[in-house]
Order: C-alpha cells, then structure tokens, then sequence
C-alpha cells in the first residue's frame, strides 16, 4: 500500500512500463520481465512497512524492486512460464467476471495460470506476444486511472494510502475494461506485425 503522495509517479510508472510490455514485449521480453519483477517486487514489499514512514516505504519499494527485478531477470525461461501463468489468471479473472459478475475461486485461478504456463513453455513466441500485450495493456490502463483520479476526495478516517488495483472490470462497469481491451488488441497486432517485418527483411 503505496502513501498518496507516491499515486502520481506510480500511475506514470504503470504507463510507461505498460506500454514498453504491450507494443515491444516480445523484442524486449527480458527487459520486460525485469521490469515486471520490479514492479511487482516493490508493490509486494509496499506491504510490509507502514505507509506513514516515508524512509522505510522507499528503501522497502526500493529493496524490493531490486530483488523482484534480479529474480525475473535471472529466470529467463522460468519467466516465461510465469508470465503464462499471470495472462491465464488475468484471464481467468476477466472472463469469471462477465459471466458470474465476482471474482473467481482460487482453483479456478490456479487452473488457468497452470494452463497459461504450459502454453508459453511450449508456443513461447505467440503466448509472449499476447500475454505481453495484455498484461502490458493492464499495467498501462491502471496507471492512468491512477493519474486520473490523483487528488480525489476522500472519505474521513481512511487511511492516507493508495492501493494499485490491476484487476479488469467487468463490461459495462467502467471504460476501463474496453481501453484494456483495445489497447491489448492494438499491441498484439504491433508486435507480430514488427516481429513479421523483422523476419522479412532477414530473407
């Protein structure tokens, strides 16, 4: 749980990373990854100090980051497989939503991440491509509700932090679920389409 102060930057960061996942992830997978395991390092360890200590949340987003970015780094084909794994949770999550309007049980989960791991093991240039796109849409549509709710009003009493949702709505909720949509769409069809130009010229 990230203090408020930090929402602006972080929605920017969110953005920016995303993207760089969804319109280069497959030419950059392994700074992609690097920066997924940042990213996702740092919001982990944002848990586990107060959000009033300032010193203690940066060197705990910092440590983290620094640590979740090595692992995936060093992973490279076990971040394949996780990568599989969080598109077929994300996936698991969307499609759960629009058809029973909640969020889906653990085992539902598990059985998609599995199944998405398995996938990108085996079809690594597709599935990377795709989920890339998608998980890079997520980030990005995250980080610009971040930034376009920066400075809202707040009920009395909450405490002073901002927590990054990176769930997908589900259809007719908000337009976020659409732009992920549209924005995945539109990154998949970069990525082949400049992966495609690549292996034409090397003929």
């Amino acid at each position: 749980m990230l203090p408020t102060a930090y929402q602006l930057p972080a929605g920017v960061l969110l953005v920016a990373l995303g993207l760089l996942s969804c319109c280069a992830g497959y030419r950059l997978f392994r700074a992609v990854l690097t920066t997924y395991g940042f990213v996702l390092g740092a919001f982990f360890a944002s848990t586990l100090v107060a959000p009033s200590d300032t010193i203690a949340m940066l060197v705990a987003v910092g440590v983290g980051g620094l640590i979740g970015a090595l692992i995936l780094y060093a992973g490279y084909f076990v971040g394949v497989g996780l990568v599989g794994a969080w598109f077929g949770a994300m996936l698991a999550h969307a499609a759960w939503i629009q058809w029973q309007g909640s969020d889906p049980g653990t085992l539902v989960v598990l059985a998609f991440a599995v199944a998405g791991a398995v996938l990108a093991t085996g079809l690594q240039r597709q599935i990377i491509i795709i989920s890339t796109a998608f998980i890079g849409a997520q980030l990005a549509v995250a980080g610009l509700v971040a930034f376009l709710s920066r400075g809202a009003a707040r009920r009395p009493g909450l405490e002073d932090v901002w927590v990054g949702h990176l769930g997908i709505p589900a259809v007719g909720r908000q337009w976020t679920f659409f732009a992920w949509i549209a924005l995945g769409v539109i990154g998949t069809v970069v990525q082949w389409r400049s992966g495609s130009s690549r292996a034409a010229r090397k003929r």
